[in-house]
């Protein structure tokens, strides 16, 4: 009987030593951010967000924290449809008010290159740390642009910030229209 005891508890023992195991792996911070965009006349999401403070704002607290606003959210029907840009793109009329970007006195710029999926999969992507040295890699210079456009979800796009910080960032929803949004995840190298 005292065997049959022993073995029990040194079974339940062992089971308990490898849920905590689990347990533990479960808990590792992802390596990726998501963020939610809102399109210019979207009056429930914010649409301008700071990879620096990891921070979404609205239109008027952007135009308060101006040097720190590295993308924003827009929508032009058929020319760009949601898309991600930056304060020094060169967005007009877009934006109405004192507080529209292309009235403030810094204008950051981020640059996007978006990635064929032949050259770089979701999968890929999914299975990022923060120390991939690819991260900064798959930026390219010459072929990048001042905005991510006529975003779909699953494109992914590497890019680099005035900050001269590289990431990726993967489109995950999007809903089209001026009250529109975009969701995506991000993996940045600083």
């Amino acid at each position: 009987m005292k065997k049959l005891i022993y073995l029990f508890l040194f079974a339940f023992i062992a089971s308990a030593t490898f849920v905590s195991c689990d347990d533990d792996d479960d808990k590792k911070e992802s390596p990726f951010k998501t963020v939610v965009l809102g399109a210019q006349e979207n009056t429930t999401i914010d649409g301008f967000y700071s990879f620096n403070e990891e921070k979404t704002y609205s239109l008027t607290d952007a135009a308060s924290n101006q040097s720190t606003i590295d993308l924003l959210c827009f929508y032009e029907e058929g020319k760009n449809n949601i898309s991600l840009s930056s304060p020094g793109a060169n967005i007009t009329e877009i934006f109405t008010g004192d507080n529209a970007p292309e009235n403030w006195t810094v204008q950051d710029t981020t640059y996007f290159f978006q990635l064929e999926s032949t050259v770089f999969t979701v999968a890929q992507f999914d299975a990022l740390s923060a120390d991939d040295a690819i991260i900064e890699t798959l930026f390219n210079a010459e072929e990048g642009r001042r905005k991510a456009k006529l975003l779909e979800v699953d494109n992914i796009f590497a890019f680099q910030t005035e900050d001269n910080y590289y990431g990726l960032l993967k489109v995950t929803e999007v809903v089209q229209g001026t009250t529109g949004s975009v969701e995506f995840q991000y993996i940045l190298k600083k």
